[in-house]
């Protein structure tokens, strides 16, 4: 299943290899990770820390998934993401690690580096590779050499290992010591000869540079700050005013990374959410694979924005609308049909509702409220997930028929309107009724309301097409339907 050179790192060695790194690291990222074991001894000794994987190999980077580990890229050596981690801790193959510590050297913008390396690597410097990787480590790191530490492993080498630690500082988090003129003083200016005096001169004169410098880099920032809010409006994502964007901008002034960091997560965020609502997938999806949708991009939010991902993006739902339609249909189906006469998971079903189909008349709960104490009237729906699920209904039809969503006059529209209409005065039993473009509509004081389907060739088409959705008909069949 793997390939000659996957071997999980044992876990006292990833345990060893964290306590290098500094406890004021929160943003983690491990290359080549195999299945995870350095990402897990992160989230255990680490548990606020944020922690990203690339992987190569399929079925290793499923395994990161599945433990909710982001998989932000496949090849290391050629990842085109942006770096604001505080530390990379890898064991990258034995065969070629100086590439993969040099490309993390290189990556790395202020932060740590741990990596497992064959030893050979670092004692027999005999390619210009190697020797680079030398200099590095002799100026910015250290060696640690742990023998055949692998030989008890999962997956057992006799490859002795060498740990390298190097520590890389950007120019950025240092201050440029003032020093516009070069000139050394004549020891026969006039500039007294208080010691004290001397220094206070000297502290004043760093004073206005401090304050000169700090004018500079801030009016910049500024400008910079207003760029970047009208670059990302002109890809509909929200001005930074007012939003998380204001707690990211004050991180930059303690931490950098941490700055970096949840700016490119939250930017990343909305550029994939921009495309989704600019090619309308909401029309092929539902509430709950919406909200699926959300939590991979939330969930693989580092994944880069680039055109070849989103080309691919759009690609892949083009290809499966017409599924994801039907599975969409089908989770409409599943939400409609749960209040059925006998149900054990609800308190109420309806002799009208079957499980097996949505009737053309069915009964849905809690969909309004009463107040019958004290101003005797109908008021909105009781919660969100009441109007995601009319929603979903209508959108479905509007699909089913060809229409544009946002023409429909929807369930909720119809019974927003009606309550308005309604106001103090529910007396008639006639009251009680609304009509929306695809279902007659009744409301009742317990809160349910009555859906009835005006088109029964509609009705008919949307349980076939649930019916796709949930795998109950063959190919053949469907395709006599269709």
């Amino acid at each position: 299943m793997f390939d000659d050179e996957f071997f999980p790192t044992p876990g006292p060695i990833s345990y060893r290899m964290l306590g290098k790194i500094s406890d004021e690291a929160s943003h983690f990222l491990e290359p080549s990770a195999g299945k995870g074991d350095i990402a897990e001894q992160i989230r255990r000794q680490r548990p606020r820390a944020t922690v990203d994987c690339i992987e190569q190999q399929p079925e290793l980077a499923a395994i990161l998934t599945s433990k909710d580990f982001p998989v932000v890229g496949h090849n290391w050596l050629d990842y085109p993401g942006v770096c604001y981690y505080d530390a990379i801790l890898m064991n990258p193959p034995f065969s070629n690690g100086d590439a993969h510590l040099l490309r993390a050297w290189d990556f790395m913008h202020n932060g740590e580096i741990v990596c497992l390396l064959n030893e050979e690597t670092i004692k027999n410097p005999h390619t210009s590779q190697r020797k680079r990787l030398a200099a590095i480590i002799e100026k910015h790191g250290n060696v640690e050499y742990l023998g055949d530490c692998f030989s008890k492993g999962q997956r057992k080498t006799g490859v002795n290992v060498a740990m390298v630690y190097l520590k890389k500082l950007s120019d950025d988090d240092t201050l440029e010591m003032w020093a516009s003129e070069t000139a050394e003083r004549d020891p026969n200016d006039d500039i007294g000869t208080d010691a004290h005096m001397l220094a206070i001169r000297d502290r004043l004169g760093n004073m206005q540079h401090y304050y000169d410098k700090a004018n500079d880099h801030m009016l910049k920032a500024f400008m910079h700050v207003r760029k970047a809010a009208l670059y990302m409006g002109q890809n509909d994502i929200d001005s930074p005013r007012g939003t998380d964007y204001d707690k990211i901008i004050g991180l930059a002034w303690t931490n950098v990374n941490d700055a970096r960091a949840e700016f490119i997560r939250a930017h990343r965020h909305g550029a994939w959410m921009s495309v989704f609502h600019m090619m309308d997938f909401r029309k092929w999806l539902d509430k709950k694979q919406t909200d699926e949708f959300i939590r991979d991009i939330e969930r693989n939010g580092c994944v880069p924005f680039t055109r070849e991902n989103i080309k691919g993006t759009l690609q892949n739902v083009f290809l499966q609308r017409g599924k994801l339609f039907e599975q969409s249909v089908a989770n409409v189906f599943d939400e409609l049909t749960r209040y059925y006469k006998g149900n054990t998971s609800h308190r109420e079903g309806w002799k009208s509702n079957d499980n097996y189909m949505v009737n053309q008349k069915l009964v849905f709960p809690y969909g309004c409220r009463f107040d019958g104490k004290y101003c005797k009237s109908f008021s909105s729906l009781y919660s969100g997930s009441c109007v995601d699920i009319y929603n979903d209904l209508d959108r479905v039809m509007c699909v089913l028929e060809g229409r544009d969503f946002a023409e429909c006059d929807t369930i909720y529209a119809a019974l927003d309107r009606k309550f308005r209409i309604l106001g103090y005065n529910v007396k008639s039993p006639f009251d009680n009724q609304a009509e929306s473009d695809y279902f007659h509509i009744r409301f009742f004081k317990k809160g349910t309301i009555h859906l009835t389907f005006k088109d029964s060739d509609l009705w008919e088409k949307f349980n076939v097409t649930a019916s796709k959705g949930k795998n109950w008909i063959g190919r053949e069949t469907q395709e006599t339907a269709a």
